[in-house]
């Protein structure tokens, strides 16, 4: 691309592309967008589903009626963001893994591994679909994608980019083969991963989840979100040390009630330091951002205990798998 003689241009011109580059990402995914014929033919057509009969299979007329779309994922995505929009709780999606092998086709071209603009037709291809994705989401609903390392890094920043950072749930390890395949000169992967997202984090919250008896008789406390267990807040190991961890110490401000948790100065609260009886200095689990997030969540309670005033995180039944 030939550079711009930018002594030519006029000042308005000038001032134009200064704008122009304000405007540019900062920091983020950058790809070279490669225009897709089944999303540019659907602002000229719009896609319908045709119920056929012949395949219907009915087990049982009192339970709900599931639905199999047979056809390109973006017509079925589009079509149902005139019917389903904002009204799904879960979408999983299993995206072809961009290995190089003819494993998916974009404009009706296998995509191989030499094949230069492979990672962006890729993300294009799942930038689109993610977008009408996001749309059919309920206010508390997930996504979920399975993916393996060939794309985690891009989809990981495209996913963030899309539903924000801040409702990114977890990425989860599926450990897929435990033996490792001998595909690799280094190391031997055996696991692919799984992406969640929510909509809107703030309003989205798992169901029960299945515990072993030993772990779920720890946790012998609940309010209107379910049971829960206490654990100290205060990390007591050499690691987590002031002098390790200097950001983890910081003071917390508790009322007299014990009601309210802040990191907010107030007159009449305690000041509660990660301390022990024995005057050692240690740290909280958390930096002040990370404690501020959780502490309008309601993860923390304050005890009156032997004369100290000991901070507990509120660790919740729903958030342990087996």
């Amino acid at each position: 691309m030939a550079r711009s003689n930018y002594t030519e241009w006029t000042k308005e011109d000038l001032i134009d592309e200064i704008k122009k580059h304000q405007k540019r990402k900062k920091y983020g995914l950058v790809w070279e967008d490669k225009p897709e014929q089944v999303a540019l033919s659907c602002n000229e057509k719009l896609p319908i589903l045709a119920e056929d009969n012949a395949k219907e299979i009915v087990a049982d007329k009192e339970k709900p009626t599931h639905i199999l779309i047979e056809g390109d994922n973006y017509h079925a995505l589009s079509v149902l963001n005139y019917t389903h929009k904002g009204k799904i709780d879960v979408v999983y999606i299993d995206p072809p893994y961009n290995t190089g092998n003819k494993s998916w086709k974009y404009n009706n071209d296998y995509v191989e591994k030499d094949d230069l603009w492979r990672h962006s037709k890729w993300i294009s291809f799942m930038y689109k679909r993610l977008i009408l994705t996001k749309k059919l989401l309920s206010e508390k609903g997930f996504l979920i994608c399975a993916i393996d390392a060939n794309e985690l890094f891009s989809i990981g920043l495209l996913l963030d980019e899309i539903f924000g950072e801040d409702n990114r749930v977890g990425l989860v390890t599926v450990i897929h083969n435990p033996k490792g395949r001998n595909l690799s000169k280094f190391f031997s992967e055996n696991s692919e991963f799984m992406l969640v997202y929510a909509k809107d984090i703030s309003k989205a919250s798992f169901n029960d989840v299945v515990i072993d008896e030993d772990k779920q008789a720890t946790f012998n406390l609940s309010d209107e979100e379910g049971k829960y267990r206490l654990e100290s807040f205060m990390r007591v190991r050499t690691s987590w040390s002031r002098k390790n961890k200097p950001k983890n110490y910081y003071p917390v401000y508790v009322s007299k009630n014990m009601k309210e948790i802040t990191l907010d100065k107030k007159q009449g609260y305690y000041e509660v330091f990660p301390t022990t009886e024995d005057g050692r200095e240690w740290a909280w689990k958390n930096i002040p951002e990370s404690f501020t997030q959780l502490n309008k969540n309601g993860y923390f309670v304050a005890v009156h205990e032997k004369d100290r005033i000991e901070i507990f995180h509120k660790y919740r039944e729903k958030q342990v798998f087996k």
